[in-house]
């Protein structure tokens, strides 16, 4: 099966993260799991719905950026396969 099949048939997805067991990912998301359970139980109701909205803000954020550095980076692997492909440089 072709890349394009498996991206069509939803079996290629480009924005998981592949975490292996010890990734640096997997160890900074349990350092900010562990560091917000200490935070939310200090704060008030009214602060942690503040606490909620900075979090849901965030991670919109940090959402819209990974999209724009997935296009960044399918775009510039399309313009290099574009260029490998069109070039008649035989000496590479």
């Amino acid at each position: 099966m072709s890349i394009l099949e498996e991206l069509w048939y939803g079996n290629v997805h480009p924005g998981e993260l592949n975490m292996k067991k010890h990734s640096t990912y997997k160890e900074l998301l349990a350092l900010m799991i562990r560091h917000q359970d200490d935070l939310l139980p200090r704060l008030n109701e009214e602060e942690k719905e503040i606490f909620d909205k900075y979090a849901d803000a965030a991670n919109e954020m940090y959402s819209h950026t990974n999209l724009a550095a997935f296009i960044s980076g399918f775009t510039l692997g399309a313009k290099i396969m574009v260029e490998v492909l069109t070039s008649d440089d035989e000496t590479g």
